[in-house]
């Protein structure tokens, strides 16, 4: 159920792109439709958004939700380790995770996804955050990773 959630999702993300000219427009204006899309899908979504590699650090991008962290080291926190490593993090309870950063007291399991150009470059690490304990699997996983992945497109 989850993974066909997910399925509608790309498909409707990818048609806005589309149907909007999204070519000519920059990554946030893809960054706010995933975002959307995302956010009033899933129920368990508490945060949803974007940290962008800028100077050599993450900052925070387009979101959804309460106010999020405005900059994040790399290899600190969930999104920062995600960002260094290069590779997609499920943490089922982040209260667990070493060095995880509370930006909101209220999440606490989250999923981090890198974004990468069409170059192989990291351009910025996806982080949906949820207020329920072990909310993240690899159905969230697969459908989140096909979805960034039209950053290289």
């Amino acid at each position: 159920m989850k993974a066909e959630a997910y399925r509608e999702c790309y498909d409707a993300i990818a048609a806005i792109w589309r149907d909007e000219g999204g070519e000519t427009l920059d990554d946030v204006a893809l960054m706010a439709t995933i975002n959307s899309v995302l956010a009033n899908r899933f129920e368990a979504f508490f945060w949803t958004g974007f940290y962008r590699v800028r100077g050599g650090r993450l900052v925070v991008g387009p979101y959804i939700g309460t106010v999020g962290c405005l900059q994040i080291e790399f290899g600190k926190g969930v999104v920062g380790t995600c960002g260094a490593k290069r590779e997609t993090i499920i943490v089922s309870d982040v209260n667990a995770f070493p060095g995880h950063i509370a930006c909101d007291s209220r999440s606490t399991s989250e999923i981090c996804v890198p974004v990468f150009d069409r170059d192989r470059q990291l351009v910025a690490v996806f982080d949906v955050d949820s207020d329920r304990l072990d909310a993240f699997d690899e159905d969230d996983r697969a459908g989140l990773e096909k979805i960034v992945a039209l950053f290289a497109e």
